[in-house]
């Protein structure tokens, strides 16, 4: 968040402010207002002396002379007019850069647009070497969605300053960035981005796009925002070379357009790594064309599954079956977009264990001959019998298809939780008699561990010499170090975990459960989040999370290649729904690995999330403010035992389009509500229902509604209505919210 200092003068020098605060120095008690252009604080106090006050969540001071009126001593009828001095603190950029350096004077990108229909051409062009001519294109159509005018892109070979320019270069004699690393210059005339590297150059946009007003960021022209950037010298670097953020696609499909989403906002943040959790039980996500099986029996099933609604998602086929699947052309698509933000796609195709898409899909690959069903997950069999006639060749056929369509350096497999589940292979005579061959005794107290040991270091053997690196769990390590593959280590602080690995050489990210894992909830006041799975990860554990552990010695240090935030996705059926799970925790992700760690303090940080939140909302994120609003509440003289209705007016809440969704909270009473069907009213007449019949009370509860609006009708009055009755009797209290969840 940006402060300001106010000073009662006639001298201004303006920049922007988005939400901050003002410190305002007077000579004598006054009481206070302000009328900034278009822009109300709307705010009266009396205060003697100096003061601060802070203008609500989303008030924008744009630059230019700010006209403030004040009433001094408390005379009503001693009225002066005055003008402010604003001076930035802070640029509220996320993460935070190295060094800073901010310079008095703006630098003005375009005239601000007059109406949403006249786009012009900006008088700012953007020159780029041919290494970043990719970066700048993408800048110039960035641009246009919002300020409407349009930048012209030109090839260049200067590295130098041009009036009226905004130059991105990869020429520049600071070699010690590195391959992401660059210099940002914000003169009044000119902007000046280089890099050793177009990686670099790409960040120092990102960076850039902060510095400008919140609204640039939007996908469509916004009119009357003063589009300037205070002057600035930026020289930033990251601290680690592995920045991620891990979706779980397998439990519930997300379209290629919402992974495209979710890109956008990981390029903003400048992190680097999606890793793309395509496997599990519960779906197999990616096309195989030598086994076409895994996703024409994988990657459906008949429910959605862990008790939500399914209304919750829009992802059924025309038969009614749950899931979906990528084609091999939307993946080489989305690879080639994810590239063009400087994104590395890590692929997970989940074994020897988490199999029963692969073995409900080919059963001839699994230790026992079933009943396999995608609806039924039985973990005690849904494992590979790595001794079955052809499993082998199956598997490495499976990925060699996927290091086909994914170029980056590493391939995920998985291995986590085998031992749960790899009984069965004690049980398989034909793994049996492979243990033997392998002198591995069987049903030893460490056969299963020896047993995936040697699996493991087979296909990370066949994946490096594909040219790639294996990337597996933690439990992938418990019968020995592979050195020629990295650990994700998500229990950090095990025997076999992040130390001794990165000693022994090994390459590791740290995600740690209790600090990185989004799907977890993110507060104790479980009425603010939607149905979740168990666990803890605040906002302020997440950012405190230091990947390097403490007990490391120095000289191992590099070898921890940095973490990533993790969103196992039973409880996301939607991308609105991972979006507020991530945010705001994945900024916290893209700061503790980007920034160094002497610079952390996470006070600045949530100031700097007040304008960042800003940021994210125009670019449509469902970021998660940590409140929701209450449409009302029950007692027991509003229910009885007997069917009855309770309605709200929701005119001024919903929204143009999209989800609705209407949740109900028990707090207090001996009895709960039983909710037979909740249904929103145009002008009177349903246009959607969720008939489901759910319970809100201190047992188990099925409570979140889900109602659609295909296109809200000017001047039309909508309301909700909700069909319930007390259950067991009427002592029972509690609220009804119209959460942001879906």
């Amino acid at each position: 968040m940006s402060k300001v200092v106010a000073i009662l003068a006639c001298v201004v020098l303006a920049v922007p402010l988005y939400a901050g605060g003002i410190t305002w120095t007077t000579p004598a008690p006054i009481t206070y207002g302000t009328a900034l252009g278009s822009n109300q604080l709307n705010a009266t106090t009396t205060a003697s002396g100096s003061f601060t006050y802070t203008p609500p969540a989303g008030t924008i001071l744009n630059p230019g002379t700010h006209t403030l009126s004040a009433v001094f001593n408390g005379n009503p009828g001693a009225t002066n007019t005055v003008n402010l001095i604003v001076l930035p603190v802070s640029l509220s950029i996320i993460p935070l850069p190295q060094t800073t350096q901010v310079r008095p004077g703006l630098f003005t990108l375009c005239p601000s647009l007059p109406v949403a229909i006249a786009p012009g051409r900006a008088t700012t062009r953007i020159l780029a070497d041919a290494p970043s001519l990719q970066t700048a294109q993408y800048l110039a159509a960035l641009l246009f969605k919002s300020t409407g005018c349009q930048f012209i892109v030109r090839s260049t070979a200067t590295a130098a300053p041009v009036k009226g320019a905004i130059v991105l270069t990869t020429s520049t004699t600071n070699s010690a960035l590195g391959a992401e690393g660059y210099q940002l210059t914000v003169a009044p005339d000119s902007v000046l981005i280089q890099a050793p590297a177009a990686a670099g150059v790409f960040y120092g946009v990102q960076t850039f796009l902060q510095m400008l007003p919140p609204q640039i960021l939007s996908p469509h022209p916004v009119t009357g925002v003063a589009w300037t950037a205070p002057c600035a010298y930026i020289q930033d670097q990251p601290r680690f070379p592995w920045r991620g953020c891990m979706l779980d696609v397998s439990r519930h499909f997300h379209t290629p357009d919402e992974i495209k989403q979710l890109l956008d906002v990981m390029a903003l943040h400048k992190l680097n790594t999606f890793h793309w959790h395509l496997v599990d039980d519960q779906g197999w996500r990616i096309q195989i064309m030598e086994y076409p099986l895994l996703t024409q029996v994988g990657a459906w099933r008949t429910n959605i599954d862990y008790g939500l609604n399914p209304l919750s998602s829009g992802d059924y086929n025309t038969n009614g079956m749950y899931g979906g699947f990528y084609t091999q052309a939307q993946i080489r698509d989305i690879v080639a977009y994810a590239q063009q933000r400087y994104i590395n796609i890590v692929p997970e195709i989940e074994m020897p264990a988490h199999s029963t898409s692969g073995v409900a899909s080919y059963p001839q690959f699994a230790c026992t001959n079933g009943p396999f069903s995608m609806d039924v997950i039985n973990y005690e069999i849904s494992l590979y019998s790595l001794a079955a006639p052809g499993t082998y060749s199956f598997l490495q056929e499976v990925l060699s298809e996927v290091m086909d369509l994914f170029p980056g350096p590493y391939i995920h497999t998985g291995g986590d939780e085998v031992v749960a589940a790899s009984w069965i292979w004690n049980r398989t005579p034909a793994d049996e008699q492979e243990m033997a061959t392998l002198g591995i005794t069987p049903n030893g107290s460490n056969s299963v561990i020896q047993y995936q040991h040697w699996f493991s270091t087979n296909m990370a053997n066949f994946v490096q010499a594909s040219g790639r690196k294996m990337v597996g769990w933690t439990e992938i390590e418990a019968g020995g170090i592979l050195t020629n593959m990295v650990l994700m280590d998500w229990e950090v602080g095990a025997t076999n975990g992040t130390v001794p690995a990165a000693e022994a050489g090994q390459q590791v990210v740290t995600t740690p459960d209790a600090s990185c894992y989004y799907n977890y909830y993110q507060t104790t006041d479980l009425s603010l989040e939607p149905l979740g799975q168990s666990g803890y990860t605040t906002l302020n554990a997440a950012y405190n999370y230091e990947p390097v552990p403490t007990n490391l010695p120095a000289q191992y240090a590099s070898n921890i290649l940095g973490s990533e935030g993790i969103l196992f996705g039973e409880y996301l059926p939607s991308l609105t729904n991972v979006e507020f799970r991530a945010f705001p925790r994945l900024c916290a992700t893209a700061e503790l690995t980007w920034t160094q760690a002497a610079m952390k303090n996470y006070t600045n940080f949530a100031q700097r999330l007040v304008t960042h939140e800003m940021r994210l909302r125009q670019m449509g994120v469902n970021y998660d403010a940590t409140n929701i609003f209450q449409l009302g509440n029950w007692t027991p003289s509003l229910i009885s035992t007997s069917p009855g209705t309770l309605t709200w007016n929701v005119t001024t809440n919903v929204p143009a389009t999209g989800e609705i969704d209407v949740s109900f909270w028990y707090t207090s009473g001996a009895d709960g509500l039983s909710i037979y069907s909740v249904t929103l009213l145009e002008n009177g007449s349903p246009i959607s229902e969720d008939a489901h019949t759910g319970f809100a009370g201190s047992g188990p509860s099925n409570w979140v509604y889900i109602l659609h609006l295909r296109e809200r009708k000017p001047g039309a009055t909508y309301t909700i209505e909700a069909s319930v009755a007390g259950r067991g009797g009427t002592a029972s209290y509690g609220n009804i919210y119209l959460p942001n969840w879906n």
